[in-house]
C-alpha cells in the first residue's frame, strides 16, 4: 500500500469583501460571490449520485407512496473525490476557509477538520500527519487555506519551490501527486463561476 495520500488538493477560500490580498480586511465572512463559489465547489469533487423518486398511490381508502433510486447520468467530477477535508481554524480575522469547505464536507458526508491554525508550526503538524499517518495512505485530501500560506503548505508537502499564490486569485486548485515518490504540483482552473479563468 502507498505510504502517503494519492492526491492532495489545495484551494483558497472563496471571495471576500475588501482588499483580496489582505486576510484581515473586509470582515470574517465570504462575500456573496465567495458564498456562490463555496456552494458550487462540491461539483468539482462529488460524484453524481442517485436521487429518490417517489410514486404516489391516491386510491381510496389510503394514501401510499414508494421510493426508488433513480440513477443520474452526469459528468464525473473533474477532480478526485476527497476522503478527508481540512480548513484553516477560525481566527479573529476569518472563518472563510471553514465557510468555503463546509458545503463540500456536507455533500460528501465528511467531517471538516478545522483544528489547525494559520501558523507555521500548525502547518507542519497538519502536513506531517497527512504524509505519515496510516489513515491517509492512498487517500485523497482536500485542504482549504489562506492564500498567503498556501505555498508554505505545498512546501511542507514536498513541493520544493512552490509559486506564490496571487492575492487576487480565488479560482484555482493545486493538485499534488506523488509519482515515483516525489511530490509534483499541477495548477488547474476551477471554472465554476462567471469570470473564472479557463486555463
Amino acid at each position: 500500500m502507498q505510504a502517503g495520500p494519492s492526491y492532495i488538493l489545495i484551494i483558497r477560500h472563496g471571495e471576500k469583501v475588501g482588499d483580496p490580498k489582505k486576510d484581515d480586511d473586509g470582515g470574517n465572512d465570504l462575500s456573496i460571490q465567495g458564498s456562490a463559489r463555496a456552494v458550487a465547489l462540491p461539483s468539482l469533487f462529488v460524484p453524481a449520485q442517485s436521487q429518490l423518486d417517489c410514486e404516489f398511490d391516491f386510491a381510496p381508502p389510503r394514501f401510499a407512496c414508494s421510493y426508488e433510486k433513480i440513477p443520474l447520468a452526469g459528468r464525473p467530477p473533474r477532480f478526485p473525490t476527497p476522503n478527508f477535508i481540512f480548513a484553516t481554524q477560525q481566527s479573529k480575522n476569518s472563518k472563510r476557509p471553514i465557510e468555503t469547505a463546509t458545503p463540500t464536507a456536507i455533500a460528501l458526508g465528511l467531517p471538516l477538520n478545522d483544528g489547525y491554525k494559520d501558523k507555521d508550526k500548525d502547518i507542519q503538524k497538519m502536513t506531517h500527519a497527512i504524509l505519515t499517518e496510516f489513515a491517509f495512505a492512498g487517500k485523497v485530501v482536500l485542504i482549504c487555506w489562506h492564500h498567503g500560506k498556501i505555498p508554505d503548505v505545498a512546501k511542507a508537502l514536498g513541493i520544493s519551490n512552490p509559486p506564490k499564490w496571487d492575492g487576487k486569485v480565488f479560482d484555482r486548485v493545486w493538485q499534488i501527486t506523488f509519482p515515483k515518490g516525489k511530490a509534483k504540483l499541477d495548477d488547474f482552473p476551477q471554472r465554476l463561476l462567471f469570470g473564472d479563468s479557463q486555463k
